[in-house]
């Protein structure tokens, strides 16, 4: 499209994010009304580039191009499915998560933050149900974890599970150094369930004990 803008793959040194990284996901620098600029691409559902998230030095966003339809970020990449996917708050922890796999495991973000995530989630159902698992690894503030909930129970009971974090988002994490834990919380992802659904680990130790009777009949 003629109004998208073009530019260069750059590691973003700040994000501790590499050159392949942002290459593999199609974020790139650009210059936007004279300002150097980051770009995270948006496809459609059948892979094709209609929009762009322009990012500025002061944290601002604009957007080009047609967001109606957008699917999740980086969804082109895993349009086959797998045994588990990542979904992110933004396009910088996506691009974290992904790298800190060694970008070889399904990672996608939604593509408006935590205040407009179930809508995106119920736009891409039939993408998200090519997947076995979907981990939601929102910001652990109060917006990114009622988000991840609300989008999480949409989902067939079993299917999605929420990722808790030692810091705020994947980013943060990534920038301390400390990528291992973004890893492991993946593997530590606790399944969602809806409240009052036990599932059968909540009751087996229940199930272990004795029966008891009923109390004695008294006697005097």
């Amino acid at each position: 499209m003629s109004d998208l803008l073009t530019g260069d793959y750059r590691a973003l040194p700040k994000r501790k994010l590499t050159e392949e990284t942002c290459a593999k996901y199609g974020y790139h620098i650009s210059t936007y009304k004279g300002e150097t600029v980051q770009v995270a691409n948006y496809r459609d559902q059948d892979g094709d580039l209609v929009a762009q998230k322009v990012r500025t030095p002061d944290k601002d966003f604009k957007t080009l191009g047609d967001f109606s339809e957008v699917a999740l970020f980086g969804s082109h990449l895993w349009a086959g499915g797998g045994r588990k996917l990542v979904v992110t708050e933004g396009e910088i922890d996506c691009l974290t998560v992904s790298q800190a796999q060694g970008n070889k495991w399904p990672v996608v973000s939604v593509p408006n933050g935590a205040s407009a995530a179930l809508k995106a989630i119920k736009r891409n159902l039939a993408f998200l149900d090519k997947f076995a698992e979907v981990i939601f690894m929102f910001d652990m503030d109060e917006p990114g974890q009622t988000a991840a909930k609300e989008c999480a129970a949409i989902l067939p009971v079993g299917k999605a599970k929420i990722a808790p974090l030692p810091l705020k988002d994947p980013s943060e994490l990534m920038q301390a150094g400390r990528q291992a834990e973004i890893v492991q919380a993946i593997w530590n992802a606790r399944d969602y369930r809806p409240d009052g659904l036990l599932s059968f680990e909540d009751v087996i130790e229940r199930i272990k004990k004795p029966v008891e009777m009923g109390i004695p009949w008294w006697d005097d």
